[in-house]
């Protein structure tokens, strides 16, 4: 068995194979292949495919008596995303990037504005605390994110008919965990900014660089070393895309997701914290 990130792979030997080798009989293997990202999944047939060709240029196998069949049929078999359409890994990733690029920036500019028009000194005169200020400001975007996913979820199943193969809830639980940590996101990204040009071009490229190179997305996060392990680890999507992936294309539920979740309600306290101690350091 293989295993390059959530990607599998597997193969199968039945129990009578060796009798059957023995008897001369037709024997068969089955290689199963996680089908759910489709560029993955092509490098390992590839890999299953270059293996089954060095079988049969080995000498060992190659005998002087000509052969009408090839003595070994490799047959592979995709355990998800069977078709191995690329738009059933596409869609559901693309959910969470755009769900990770514009609710924070948009948390972004609105803490920013405060700051070009002045109107954050009102904090100073209130009885309003930085935690309240920042909620306030976090919740509406919350709610536009979670509007933002309601339609890229019919999009997805009704324009680009991407089903839902698995359970409703768990991917609303944490897509609304999810929107948290990612205008949380923003909101730290808002605390070094003075203007709303640094804060639009700031937050788009801690967003999207990492959620493209570091989360999965492209290259297995368990592939990668160094600092760039360090930032996928610390990067909310790459929580995020095993849900969404897994709940449209495996099926998974609660019990398969439910890790990743909680991992991202780590987020939040730890997000907020850092806003609320850089905050004040910036209006000083």
């Amino acid at each position: 068995r293989m295993k390059s990130g959530d990607i599998k792979a597997s193969i199968e030997i039945p129990p009578d194979f060796g009798a059957d080798i023995k008897r001369g009989r037709p024997a068969f293997v089955s290689a199963w292949i996680d089908g759910a990202m489709p560029f993955r999944a092509e490098t390992i047939r590839g890999y299953l495919e270059g293996t089954h060709q060095l079988y049969l240029s080995d000498p060992a196998v190659k005998t002087t008596q000509p052969q009408a069949a090839s003595p070994v049929n490799v047959e592979i078999r995709f355990k998800y995303n069977q078709a191995f359409d690329s738009i059933y890994a596409m869609a559901p990733s693309t959910i969470a990037l755009l769900l990770a690029l514009f609710p924070a920036i948009l948390m972004a500019l609105a803490v920013v504005r405060e700051k070009e028009l002045g109107s954050i000194t009102n904090l100073y005169v209130t009885p309003v605390t930085r935690l309240e200020f920042l909620l306030g400001k976090q919740l509406p975007y919350v709610a536009v994110a979670l509007v933002n996913f309601a339609v890229m979820y019919v999009m997805a199943i009704v324009l680009f008919r991407v089903p839902l193969k698995g359970a409703l809830l768990p991917l609303l639980v944490g897509t609304f965990v999810y929107v948290f940590t990612t205008t949380g996101f923003g909101m730290l990204i808002s605390t070094f900014c003075r203007t709303q040009i640094a804060a639009l071009f700031g937050t788009a490229i801690l967003t999207v660089l990492p959620a493209t190179q570091f989360s999965g997305m492209l290259v297995p996060v368990s592939s990668l070393s160094g600092v760039a392990r360090v930032i996928g680890m610390g990067f909310p999507m790459t929580y995020y895309r095993p849900i969404t992936v897994g709940t449209f294309t495996k099926g998974l539920g609660f019990a398969d997701v439910g890790a990743d979740i909680l991992v991202l309600l780590v987020f939040i306290p730890v997000l907020t914290g850092l806003s609320l101690l850089m905050l004040p350091k910036q209006e000083r």
